[in-house]
């Protein structure tokens, strides 16, 4: 959608009594020349991938993961974002990452994101228990023995899209929270992905059908990887995606970000609202817009995780898998 010109008046510094002047046109196919000067290389990047492709929504169900990202045309997909940009481009990442990582560096039956949990209801946590529908889906798991077999995997050279069909088992959201939209930092990671997840899954592994009595699991290496909707989908409302200028963005101060003016002048600039409507009042008008999911290369980290299973865990797995 193009943004209509506006007449805003001239600043102090140059303005007579009354007089007005002509706002430059500011379209919303100008916002990856100004992620340019903003030096957001990935953010540009994305953004004029979705301007040249033809008018595209991705599905509900592939957004929301139910089905393969493999089935998709490559069009719809951009799978070679650079992992290490996430922590070079912004600062809001690194520690998250590095949290997740230390939390799964050595783990022994119990953990929250891997483990078994320390309940005497629901004692698979999520990943554990989908970790184990990926055991059963490749052959290394029999749920009516109540046993693993004996196997090794190394998926370390998997890309993200094949980690997802395989031996993904958990994730972290980033910048998901209404306080984190309100405050991250205005960088390249923000413009190009927003709120995103990183996702985790077992790169290098072993299943035992035998050790101290019991069948066990044992993962030494984890991948991590993005996975993003490039969309404009409204679900409350029509989302703020900033004020834009040929020169960059302004986030509106807390006054602003609830009235949500049509624009915002700042010196001599201005300022322009973009919302996620007008990307896709853009697309039905142009016939161009094209969703696609984003995937990033994998980053790899070793880490001792180790899970014994008894007769108890593969009945809670018989019974809850199909939630899954």
């Amino acid at each position: 959608m193009i943004i209509a010109p506006i007449l805003s008046k001239l600043s102090p510094s140059s303005q007579t009594a009354g007089k007005e002047t002509a706002v430059e046109t500011f379209k919303i196919t100008d916002i990856p020349l100004a992620m340019d000067s903003l030096k957001w290389t990935q953010g540009a990047r994305l953004m004029r991938k979705w301007f040249s492709d033809a008018a595209y929504e991705l599905p509900t169900e592939v957004k929301r993961g139910s089905v393969s990202p493999s089935t998709l045309d490559p069009t719809h997909l951009l799978t070679d974002l650079p992992f290490d940009w996430l922590f070079s481009s912004s600062t809001r990442v690194k520690d998250d990452v590095e949290e997740l990582v230390s939390g799964l560096s050595n783990v022994t039956e119990f953990n929250a994101m891997a483990g078994r949990l320390k309940t005497p209801l629901d004692q698979l946590s999520r990943g554990l228990l989908l970790f184990m529908t990926r055991l059963k889906r490749i052959g290394h798991l029999d749920e009516k023995a109540h046993t693993l077999q004996n196997a090794y995997e190394d998926f370390s050279n998997l890309s993200a899209v094949q980690l997802e069909d395989t031996s993904q088992f958990n994730l972290i959201r980033i910048g998901a929270t209404t306080w984190e939209k309100a405050t991250d930092g205005l960088d390249d990671v923000y413009g190009a992905l927003g709120s995103f997840a990183i996702k985790i899954a077992a790169t290098k592994f072993r299943t035992m059908a035998n050790d101290h009595g019991y069948p066990a699991i044992e993962i030494e290496e984890i991948g991590l990887y993005v996975r993003d909707t490039y969309d404009f989908l409204n679900v409350d409302g029509d989302q703020l995606l900033g004020y834009w200028s040929k020169q960059g963005v302004t986030r509106p101060g807390p006054i602003d970000y609830f009235a949500e003016p049509e624009y915002i002048d700042k010196g001599d600039v201005r300022h322009v609202k973009v919302t996620n409507g007008s990307f896709n009042a853009y697309r039905k008008k142009l016939r161009k817009g094209g969703d696609f999911l984003v995937f990033s290369t994998v980053k790899h980290y070793p880490v001792s995780i180790v899970v014994h299973l008894n007769s108890t865990d593969f009945k809670e797995f018989n019974a809850r898998a199909s939630s899954i």
